[in-house]
């Protein structure tokens, strides 16, 4: 079993994962579902719900079926309905506003100032307009079909302190400013070893022989230019600018 696999997670746990979004990296958090053998099933917790339209809570209202008259007057910035939403009670504020505490989250689910995000609303109130008069409408516009509220995680990725999940973003954000400090050259380097690397791992390739490809690949002129590649068991290369992959024979 891979190492980190062996870990469980019970339902209502509070977790923490280290989010990648391009090239940003996060700490997000949630309450765990169940766990399979090689994932953990995890809901996103978010704030409940707050919002009324013209004072009914935004899960009770429906949309209307009625069409009714434009007011008066109306133009086409003339509000048709309102959005509002109730307030933050202190005690909420004090619960959800520290993510770094697990007990803290879930002291805040089971009094419901936190709820599982998919018992929330994610499409759009609109005034829908037209010849017979305007609605009030509830409705899912095709972007909010692919919203997410819960994820599958390898055990290993999933932690029980914000801590831990923080360390790993931490350690992935040093790396691009570790790359950032590079020369040219030194990054060709590397990416040169790293092709070398899977060579060997793949081929059982001697260390001398990975010392020789070596030596020759930065013998050559402009090494910052090359780029490697792994090719069936044979290592190629190329200037970047040229489109011809050549094969290397000692």
């Amino acid at each position: 079993m891979q190492t980190g696999f062996e870990k469980r997670f019970n339902p209502g746990d509070i977790v923490y994962w280290c989010h990648q979004r391009g090239h940003e990296y996060s700490v997000h958090y949630g309450i765990v579902d169940e766990q399979f053998s090689d994932a953990v099933v995890i809901d996103y917790i978010v704030p409940r719900e707050r919002r009324r339209v013209d004072g009914v809570p935004i899960d009770e209202f429906q949309s209307e079926q009625r069409y009714r008259k434009l007011p008066k007057g109306w133009t086409y910035d003339t509000k048709l309905f309102e959005l509002t939403w109730d307030d933050l009670t202190y005690e909420e504020n004090i619960f959800i506003l520290d993510i770094s505490k697990p007990e803290t989250l879930k002291e805040a689910y089971d009094k419901g100032y936190l709820v599982k995000d998919s018992t929330i609303f994610h499409g759009v109130i609109e005034d829908e307009i037209t010849k017979d008069g305007f609605r009030i409408v509830k409705k899912y516009p095709r972007e909010c079909l692919h919203h997410i509220d819960h994820v599958s995680i390898f055990p290993h990725k999933v932690y029980f302190t914000y801590e831990e999940a923080k360390k790993e973003a931490d350690e992935n954000i040093a790396e691009f400013h570790r790359q950032a400090s590079l020369s040219d050259y030194d990054w060709a380097v590397e990416q040169i070893d790293k092709t070398l690397d899977m060579w060997k791992a793949f081929n059982d390739v001697s260390d001398k022989d990975v010392k020789a490809y070596r030596d020759w690949l930065l013998g050559m002129k402009d090494v910052e230019n090359i780029e490697t590649r792994l090719w069936g068991k044979e290592i190629q290369w190329k200037y970047w600018k040229n489109a011809r992959w050549n094969y290397i024979e000692l």
